[in-house]
């Protein structure tokens, strides 16, 4: 394979890795049952005879996991009559349950009913999200890797800044190279023609090439 289509190859590995961390989560998300209540349990805590008031906690279990959230529960008496409706805050507990906050109803309550609930269910994929910072400086890495020729005097010259190689070639022949994962100068690769022309390529520190023949500067 060559320089040049190895330079594209990583910009469309990277490109399309960065698309498939964007779309899992999405995709995932898409394929779930709607998020609905499969079961919940109330128990009352005390009744205060002074107050007239019963603490209660309730536990609701849905059909996928559930960041905390809100629900509206109706409470009842012995009677069927309405106690109270109040709009309850929910903590995510254990896979897929949550459970009311301390709650106090006015009354002595015999029985409750769940009217509406305010939760949205988190993503069991949305944690491909943390490579999505790696894989764009993996893409922004591959924007950078260059690939220049330059045609002189019937010779075909290229030079190849990519990851970890550096090549300087005379029509596909290595004459020099330079390879290091990280370098804090320009890498500087020079060969000498049979016809006794000095060529000197510069990479500088962001992969950009330029090359001299006999010190003057070559356009590709």
């Amino acid at each position: 394979m060559s320089e040049k289509i190895k330079i594209r190859v990583h910009g469309y590995i990277w490109f399309a890795i960065i698309l498939l961390i964007i779309f899992i989560p999405i995709i995932g998300n898409a394929c779930q049952p709607a998020l609905e209540i499969i079961d919940d349990n109330g128990y009352i805590d005390k009744y205060y005879t002074s107050l007239d008031e019963t603490s209660v906690d309730i536990d609701i279990t849905f059909n996928r996991k559930v960041s905390s959230g809100y629900a509206t529960v109706r409470f009842y008496d012995s009677s069927n009559h309405i106690l109270e409706t109040k709009r309850i805050y929910f903590y995510a507990y254990g896979d897929k349950t949550a459970e009311s906050s301390y709650t106090t109803v006015k009354g002595k309550v015999d029985k409750y009913e769940i009217t509406s609930y305010e939760f949205e269910p988190t993503n069991g994929t949305a944690h491909v999200y943390i490579f999505l910072i790696p894989a764009i400086i993996m893409l922004i890495g591959a924007s950078l890797l260059s690939y220049k020729e330059y045609d002189y005097n019937g010779k075909k010259i290229s030079v190849y800044a990519g990851w970890f190689h550096h090549t300087l070639r005379v029509n596909g022949e290595k004459c020099d190279e330079h390879n290091t994962l990280v370098s804090w100068t320009p890498i500087h690769l020079s060969t000498t023609l049979e016809d006794g022309t000095q060529l000197d390529a510069i990479i500088t520190l962001t992969n950009r090439i330029s090359l001299k023949a006999n010190d003057k500067l070559l356009l590709h």
